[in-house]
Formats: C-alpha cells, sequence, structure tokens
C-alpha cells in the first residue's frame, strides 16, 4: 500500500473512491434477495464489503490521527475519543430509528418473519432489558453491527498508535496475537440480554483495522508500507483466481484442508478467518499496485461515488435506516424488477443528496473561515 500517487485536498482519492464502493455494495447486500445483489463482491471471493469497509476505516484512522498523536498524544486522544462518542451517538439514533421502522412493520403489516430475522424478538419480550443493552451495544439488530465494532476499534485506536508510532510490525505482531488467541479460544463481547457473542468479534475483526492503521501511518509520512513484489503479487493474483473460482463454481470441496481451528480455516464472517482475511488483504495489495485504479478513481465522471466515500458515515446511516425500510416494505408487498430498480436507485440518490449537502456546508464554512 504506497503512498497516494493522486490526492484532492490532502486526501488519497483511491480511498474515498473504494469506500464508496464499499458503501454501495453494503446498500445492496442490507436489502437481501434483490436483483443486483448477486453482482457485489461477496459472489466473486471470500471476503464482502464489510472488510473493505473496516480496513478502510483504519487506514482513515491512521491519515487523521497519527501525525497529531505523535505531537500530543493526550490532545490526540481526545480527538479519538470525541470520535467515538460522535459514532456512538449515529449508533444510537440510527438504531432507535430502525427499530420504530421494524416495530412499525411488525405490527402494522404483519411483518413478523423479518422481525425473527434481525433479532427485534427481544424489544418486544423484554423491551427494558434489551433497551439497558442497546445502550451498552450489547443487542445489535441484524444489518446494524458495523458501527458497535467500529466504536470499539476506534476506542482502542490510541492503544494501537502507541505501539504502533514505536513499531509498525510489533503492532502487526500484537494484532495477529490477538486475532489467533480470540480464534482459537473463542473470545468475544457477550450480547446482553439474549445469548450470544457479538456477531462481529472485535478481538478477530481488531487485525484488518490495524492492518489499515498501519497502512495510513505509513502513507502519512509519505512511506511505503508493502511497496510492489512481483512474487507476492503473484501470489495475491493466484489467491483471489482461486477464490473466485471457488465461489462461483461452488468447489468448497477445494477449502477442505484438514482438521484444524474454525478461524484458520472456516468462512464465519464472525471470527474473520484466514481466508477471508488473506482475500481482502490480496485484493487490497492488488488494488493499491495497479496504477489503473488510481486513475479510475481520480475519474470525474465517477465523482459521485467519491463523495459518497468522503461522507462515509452519514452515506452509511441513512443507507442502513433506508434499507430497513425498504425489507420492512418488501416483506409486506411484492416487489416487481421495475419497482425494485426504482426504489434502490432512490435509496442510492437519497444517499448522495445527503453527501452532497455535507460537502456543500463543509466547504462553505470553510470559505467563510478563511474569509474571515
Amino acid at each position: 500500500m504506497p503512498h497516494p500517487a493522486s490526492q484532492s485536498a490532502g486526501r488519497d482519492l483511491r480511498l474515498d473512491f473504494f469506500r464508496g464502493i464499499a458503501l454501495i455494495m453494503i446498500f445492496i447486500n442490507h436489502v437481501p434477495g434483490n436483483f443486483l445483489e448477486g453482482l457485489t463482491s461477496k459472489n466473486f471471493g471470500f471476503s464482502d464489503a464489510a472488510e473493505a469497509f473496516v480496513l478502510m476505516s483504519g487506514m482513515s484512522a491512521g491519515l487523521a490521527y497519527s501525525s497529531a498523536f505523535g505531537r500530543d498524544v493526550v490532545v490526540a486522544t481526545g480527538r479519538i475519543l470525541r470520535r467515538a462518542r460522535h459514532l456512538y451517538g449515529v449508533h444510537l439514533a440510527t438504531t432507535g430509528l430502525a427499530v420504530a421502522i421494524l416495530m412499525t412493520g411488525h405490527h402494522f403489516l404483519a411483518t413478523g418473519a423479518l422481525s425473527d430475522r434481525v433479532n427485534l424478538g427481544s424489544y418486544l419480550e423484554a423491551p427494558w432489558k434489551t433497551a439497558a443493552g442497546f445502550v451498552a451495544m450489547t443487542h445489535q439488530l441484524g444489518y446494524f453491527n458495523i458501527l458497535p465494532l467500529y466504536i470499539v476499534l476506534l476506542a482502542a485506536t490510541p492503544i494501537f498508535l502507541a505501539i504502533g508510532s514505536i513499531s509498525r510490525p510489533a503492532l502487526i505482531a500484537v494484532s495477529v496475537s490477538i486475532w489467533g488467541a480470540a480464534g482459537y479460544f473463542n473470545i468475544n463481547l457477550p450480547n446482553f440480554p439474549t445469548e450470544g457473542m457479538w456477531f462481529l468479534n472485535p478481538f478477530s475483526w481488531q487485525l484488518i483495522y490495524c492492518v489499515g492503521l498501519c497502512a495510513g501511518m505509513a502513507s502519512k509520512k509519505q512511506e511505503t508500507f508493502v511497496g510492489y513484489n512481483p512474487t507476492l503479487m503473484a501470489a495475491s493474483l493466484t489467491y483471489l483466481v482461486f477464490s473466485l473460482f471457488v465461489i462461483v463454481g461452488q468447489h468448497y470441496e477445494l477449502t477442505n484442508w484438514g482438521n484444524h481451528p474454525a478461524f484458520l480455516v472456516g468462512f464465519d464472517k464472525a471470527t474473520l478467518p484466514l481466508p477471508r482475511l488473506l482475500h481482502i488483504l490480496a485484493l487490497a495489495y492488488v488494488v493499491s499496485q495497479l496504477p489503473i485504479c488510481a486513475r479510475i478513481a481520480a475519474e470525474e465522471r465517477l465523482g459521485a461515488v467519491t463523495l459518497l466515500g468522503k461522507q462515509g458515515l452519514a452515506v452509511f446511516a441513512w443507507g442502513s435506516l433506508i434499507c430497513i425500510a425498504l425489507q420492512v416494505l418488501r416483506e409486506a408487498y411484492q416487489f416487481p424488477l421495475l419497482l425494485e430498480a426504482a426504489t434502490l436507485a432512490a435509496g442510492l440518490a437519497a444517499q448522495y443528496v445527503v453527501a452532497e449537502r455535507l460537502q456543500n456546508s463543509k466547504l462553505s464554512a470553510r470559505a467563510a473561515t478563511q474569509a474571515a
């Protein structure tokens, strides 16, 4: 992951562009059963847009906070924790609104099956306990699992930066050790009031975040985190082709690598097992090394995608609410293909409008500050 080849206002255009792509795919995947779902990345490899989103979140954190952390640990830590608090507020707001949407569907549109699928039942059976779990992030609706994970990882970022500022290889070594221990001993955060553990295990997923964090730290210093190596490129491409062959051809017998721990050979998304981890790392490496990716990201005609990536939090929050509303409607009514296409297009357009307004607001505020 070399330092950015082309930037705009100090930003890596590739990061914003591919985060925009990931957000679009998350939106499509969070309306299951639609005609576009088969075109998203999960159908062509072991990982999906969630891994890409977390990896790029780590990169963004490395770019945003590593220099400030080196200058003043206390000030930078305060910034990071305030950002985590803001994310927590967004999570509470979006989940609260999603519960209201789902409750409306459950009581007025007979969407009980959807309620079961997205873990709404606990709100119906034990509302006060579930409310406590909602505040503590120990009860999560289906499709609303990424922000709690991101909040925990962001809150831990000062610790990651403290290690990474001394040695990035040391941070990767610590992170791999945590990932391995979590996978082998099944270490995870508990749910409440329902049984079980978090759907996206923070102790496992911190590894992909820390890899992104190291890449962002290197990029901030105009250094190369992992440079071009023909052997590594060949290995990455080979693994991507193998993953494509397995998923598209349903050749899962080729991944039966013996009696090993599930986190080394499995595909369970919760624990970020090795096949998924290697896939997103191989994909990120290939994308980062190909000059055509930088040219595509800089293409003005694709600026709408880049804008979605720049305003990723707002786009993700509004997209999540639109997705859950569409799920309720699709559960209650039949959606012909034309209506399905129209609703998906309208949902993406709404996210673009949100991103555009936020971007214009920021530009106006910046211009007013400079004029003053």
